[in-house]
């Protein structure tokens, strides 16, 4: 039968207050949690295999073959005068359970008769010496992490089995394994319980309170719901806004694209509404038909609809006004009256008669064959 005294003593032979101790039984001696060798047995729920042997969460401790959740104050014991063993990492290993026994045994004779105090399990056998993490587990009490501690302190001074030893106490969301995702939540310690809030962009696992679940891409997490995104986002949580940019900048090149064509189009019609062409570079003008000729530009002859001939432009015989010359009043002594050259008239002859020298009259066509005439 169990009584709630005030004080108690210890094994150890400190006087403790405000805890619960048994008055009829002594403090159990095997602490350690059952062995579950692992990959060769599946490990349970909320378990992982850690060093060949399955391992409940931080937070929880095994418990005919599942995990039960606890208050758990973890910390870690640093034994200098102690020498690592390469088969401590190993928790299958015999060298690593009974290291953990005695561990276990000397922190179960410190923690026995507080209140909810279950046991003590080693989780680790580090190298440094020998540091071994412990998880001191406790079921509906309502002691603290520093009370905790405080006791294992004074243990840590007064039993010989913790010579040369340092206590530390180490954060519940810190130990590994790790209660809470590290990926989806983030974890608070309770007294002694994690407690694991989804982060952001993430809503609640039905099935597991250390986790937590995304959106699929496309969706949001609003109050824990899954919300679409708003148009042009997608990816995790809506933070891909690339075809949002895509429809953006599509937007303002089609609208440079559209002001351009506006603004030609209207310039055309503006042109074509003047009615007028543009003649400011040429010098016939339509306002100014007699407008002079740049200088440097040569002048060309322009049509005309009437002439006033000179009056010493004569007709010929003929009544042609293309076949026209300049009629004098000296005579060169010739017959008629007009200033002709008889030399320049001379038919193919010239100042430089040598050139036509086979057509002058008397002289024998070079290029004449027997016969031409009569093929024709």
């Amino acid at each position: 039968m169990t009584t709630p005294p005030t004080h108690i003593t210890t094994p150890s032979g400190n006087t403790t207050t405000g805890v619960t101790a048994n008055t009829t039984s002594s403090p159990p001696i095997s602490t350690q949690s059952p062995i579950v060798v692992c990959p060769a047995r599946p490990c349970p729920l909320n378990s992982v295999c850690l060093n060949s042997v399955c391992q409940c969460i931080t937070g929880s401790y095994l418990m005919n073959d599942r995990c039960v959740p606890a208050q758990v104050f973890p910390g870690q014991l640093h034994f200098r005068s102690r020498k690592y063993d390469p088969e401590m990492n190993n928790r299958a290993s015999k060298v690593f359970q009974n290291t953990a026994a005695e561990i276990s045994a000397a922190l179960n004779r410190t923690l026995f008769g507080q209140s909810g105090y279950v046991r003590s399990e080693v989780v680790q056998l580090l190298e440094g010496s020998v540091r071994a993490t412990v998880n001191n587990i406790y079921k509906n009490t309502e002691l603290t992490q520093e009370q905790v501690d405080q006791t294992i302190q004074r243990a840590v001074k007064e039993d010989k089995f913790f010579n040369d030893t340092i206590f530390e106490s180490t954060d519940l969301c810190r130990q590994q394994p790790f209660p809470c995702d590290v990926s989806t939540t983030r974890c608070v310690n309770t007294s002694g319980q994690a407690i694991c809030f989804c982060s952001e962009g993430y809503i609640s696992n039905p099935y597991s309170n250390s986790s937590c679940t995304a959106c699929p891409s496309g969706w949001k997490a609003v109050n824990d719901e899954c919300v679409r995104c708003s148009f042009g986002y997608s990816g995790f949580n809506c933070k891909d806004s690339s075809l949002l940019a895509v429809v953006v900048v599509s937007c303002v090149l089609g609208g440079i694209l559209l002001i351009l064509l506006l603004a030609k189009l209207i310039y055309h019609y503006w042109r074509r509404s003047n009615g007028k062409s543009d003649y400011s570079s040429s010098p016939y003008s339509s306002d100014k038909q007699n407008q002079p000729w740049p200088e440097g530009v040569t002048s060309i002859p322009r049509a005309t609809t009437h002439w006033d001939a000179p009056s010493n432009i004569e007709m010929t015989e003929g009544g042609s006004t293309r076949a026209l010359v300049n009629k004098k009043d000296q005579s060169n002594g010739l017959t008629g009256s007009y200033d002709l050259n008889p030399e320049v008239m001379k038919t193919f002859k010239g100042k430089n008669n040598s050139r036509y020298s086979y057509l002058v009259q008397g002289h024998e066509n070079p290029y004449f064959l027997p016969g031409d005439g009569q093929k024709s």
